[in-house]
C-alpha cells in the first residue's frame, strides 16, 4: 500500500480507520492469554537504545469496530480489504489471487463504501441515508470491553 494511493474523498477517514484495523490484525488481533510458561512475567532491563522504535498501538475500539462489522462483509470484499490493510498487498497481486475481474479501483471502492456504510449504521443507528454531516471520528464510540 503506498503513500502515494489516491484515495477518495469521501473514503479518507474510513481508510484511516482501516489502516488501524490492519495494524491491529498485523500484532495479532485480539489477546489470547499467555503462554503456558512463565516467560511472559520476565521483566527485560531495557538498557539500549531502541533504533527502530514501535509503530503507535492501534486504536483498539476502531480495529474492534471494524472487526466485528467484517463479519457480514461480503467474501470478496473482506478478503480484499484484508490483503490490502493487513498484508500491504498491491493491486496485481491482489486481483489475480482473489481473480478480481474488471476494474481494480471500482472493487476497491465498493469494499470501502460497504464497511463506510456499515460504520455509519454502527455508529449512528437512527440515521437513515442522511450521513453527508455525519464524520466517523465524531460519533461516539461505545465502551469496549477487552477480556483479560
Amino acid at each position: 500500500m503506498g503513500s502515494d494511493e489516491w484515495i477518495h474523498p469521501e473514503h479518507r477517514e474510513i481508510h484511516e480507520w482501516l489502516i488501524e484495523w490492519g495494524r491491529w490484525l498485523k500484532q495479532g488481533g485480539a489477546p489470547s492469554g499467555h503462554c503456558a510458561s512463565i516467560e511472559h512475567r520476565y521483566k527485560s532491563p531495557q538498557c539500549w537504545d531502541e533504533r527502530n522504535p514501535r509503530p503507535p498501538e492501534p486504536d483498539l475500539a476502531r480495529a474492534l469496530l471494524i472487526e466485528g462489522l467484517m463479519r457480514i462483509v461480503p467474501k470478496i470484499s473482506r478478503k480484499l480489504l484484508k490483503l490490502r490493510y493487513m498484508m500491504g498487498g498491491e493491486e496485481v497481486w491482489i486481483s489475480r489471487r482473489l481473480r478480481l475481474k474488471g476494474d481494480w479501483v471500482q472493487h476497491l471502492y465498493t469494499a470501502r463504501q460497504i464497511v463506510l456504510n456499515l460504520t455509519r449504521h454502527q455508529l449512528a443507528p437512527t440515521l437513515h441515508g442522511k450521513f453527508s454531516q455525519l464524520r466517523l471520528s465524531d460519533a461516539l464510540i461505545p465502551a469496549v470491553e477487552v477480556a483479560a
